[in-house]
C-alpha cells in the first residue's frame, strides 16, 4: 500500500527532513520558553501562581495567533498587503572572512561566544537551507504547537 506523502515534507531528502526537524524542534522550544519565562516573571511580580497560569493561557493564545496569521500569510489571505523582506543568507562564522584572531583566554573564563565556530550538522541546521513553502510550515507548526503545548500546561498546573 502506498503511503500519502506529508503535506509539509512532501519531495525532501532525508537530510533535508532531518534538517526540518531539528529547525522545528529549535523554533518550537524557543517558543515556550519565551512563554515560560514571561508567564513567570508575570507569576513573580503577582506573587500568585493564578497569574502563572493566566500568563500561560495568554502566551500560548498569543502563539496560536501568531501561528494562525503566519497562515494567512502564507494563503495570501491576509487583510492588507505586507512587503516581502528579502534576507540575506547568512553565512556561517568559520567561513566569514572579516573575523579576527582571538586572544588566548583561559578555559574557565570561556563562554558560549568563544566556541561558536565550532560547528556540527546539529549546530548548522538553518532555515536558509529550507525552501519557503517549509519555512512558513516549521514557522505555523512551531507556534500553533508551543500554543497548544502552553494551553495543556495552563490547565494542568494546579491553581
Amino acid at each position: 500500500m502506498k503511503q500519502k506523502p506529508d503535506s509539509h515534507n512532501a519531495g525532501l531528502s532525508p537530510q533535508d527532513k532531518k534538517t526540518f526537524r531539528l529547525v522545528l524542534f529549535r523554533h518550537m522550544c524557543g517558543y515556550l520558553g519565551t512563554g515560560l519565562v514571561i508567564s513567570a516573571i508575570l507569576g513573580g511580580l503577582y506573587q500568585d501562581r493564578l497569574h502563572f497560569v493566566w500568563g500561560l493561557c495568554a502566551a500560548g493564545a498569543v502563539l496560536l495567533a501568531m501561528g494562525w496569521w503566519e497562515y494567512l500569510r502564507v494563503t495570501d489571505s491576509l487583510p492588507f498587503r505586507q512587503q516581502k523582506k528579502v534576507k540575506k543568507p547568512a553565512v556561517p562564522f568559520i567561513l566569514r572572512k572579516d573575523k579576527e584572531k582571538k586572544r588566548y583566554k583561559p578555559a574557565f573564563l570561556q563562554n558560549a561566544e568563544d566556541f561558536e565556530d565550532d560547528l556540527t550538522p546539529y549546530t548548522t541546521a538553518d532555515m536558509e537551507i529550507l525552501s519557503e513553502k517549509n519555512r512558513s510550515s516549521v514557522l505555523i507548526t512551531a507556534r500553533v504547537a508551543a500554543g497548544v503545548l502552553l494551553f495543556i500546561l495552563s490547565f494542568v498546573i494546579p491553581q
